[in-house]
């Protein structure tokens, strides 16, 4: 048997193992900031009152999975919807950005 062959048959074992949890739900966030808000700024808020993020214009957003930043990416438009690229993924085992 090739190394070929003995990677392929290991990738077919490990798509079948996730064939296993392919129907789990995950809540996906795209977060585009954080801020920190006291109650009483917080009610002062009305239409068309704007909320400054401490990030910087143009920064890539942050992908989060059940609480967990896996990844960054930036908004695009498709069609006429809005969509987030992925430009960065999160190495496993990694510490954060």
């Amino acid at each position: 048997m090739s190394e070929n062959d003995a990677l392929a048959i290991r990738a077919d074992a490990m798509l079948r193992e996730l064939g296993q949890v392919q129907d789990i739900p995950l809540q996906i966030a795209i977060e585009v900031g954080r801020l920190r808000l006291r109650v009483r700024d917080l009610m002062k808020l009305s239409a068309n009152s704007v909320i400054e993020l401490k990030k910087p214009a143009g920064e890539p957003f942050d992908i989060v999975i059940n609480g967990t930043a896996v990844a960054r990416g930036e908004v695009i438009t498709v069609e006429q919807s809005s969509g987030v690229r992925i430009i960065e993924v999160q190495k496993p085992g990694s510490l954060g950005w």
